[in-house]
């Protein structure tokens, strides 16, 4: 009964937190929705935030988790040149799609509800939500340095959070603009592959320090 009411919560607060983001939702909204009382929420995670957190540990690390091992999969199998830059990316794009895919009549709060929280103001939600990602942050990046040695590292970086963005965008606003792995979702992530290596990979034009100075000092 215990662990039915501890699911119970998450999948509300999963839902609320998609719909209306993390900041909006009270607890009592959740209480309402999921027909518990507030000891109930404060008895399994004691606050808002580690409610979240259980929510992210549920379905964020089980990605990373498969990002991370299809990256060792494809490090030990290609150990003398190294995997290739689609290689790369791939492992890096598609588990989100797919584990929401196969989570079924969750899949659009949970591409939503990561959309919502990649987009966070509040410093404490990013601080959570982004340490789900270090681990991955940090090898990804690395091996995608080493698939693009002509390439600055810094600009490498920048490059890996404009996949990122591309990624949200397709997580928060799918449904609703019409680009959405639910509709030919191997199209989707194929299209979305191809698009994240060509940019990845795109010769630098300008030397690091000339960029902002050839715009008008813009960023």
């Amino acid at each position: 009964m215990a662990a039915e009411t501890r699911e119970r919560i998450l999948d509300v607060a999963e839902r609320l937190f998609a719909a209306s983001g993390f900041v909006s939702t009270s607890l009592r909204d959740i209480t309402n929705e999921a027909g518990v009382n507030l000891a109930a929420v404060n008895y399994h995670f004691g606050s808002k935030e580690a409610l979240l957190v259980a929510i992210l540990e549920r379905r964020i690390r089980p990605v990373n988790d498969q990002r991370l091992a299809l990256l060792d999969d494809l490090e030990s199998r290609t150990a003398n040149g190294g995997p290739t830059l689609e290689q790369i990316v791939a492992a890096f794009v598609c588990p989100p799609f797919q584990s929401a895919i196969i989570a079924g009549t969750h899949r659009r709060e949970i591409l939503k509800l990561v959309g919502q929280l990649h987009s966070q103001a509040n410093p404490e939600v990013r601080r959570l939500f982004i340490q789900q990602f270090d681990e991955v942050r940090i090898r990804f990046t690395a091996s995608l340095q080493r698939a693009l040695p002509d390439i600055d590292p810094e600009e490498v970086a920048r490059r890996v959070m404009y996949v990122v963005g591309s990624m949200i965008y397709i997580m928060s606003w799918g449904e609703e603009s019409g680009h959405s792995p639910s509709h030919a979702p191997d199209r989707l992530l194929q299209s979305l592959i191809d698009f994240a290596s060509a940019g990845m990979a795109a010769p630098e034009t300008l030397p690091a320090g000339a960029r902002v100075a050839a715009h008008g000092g813009h960023a």
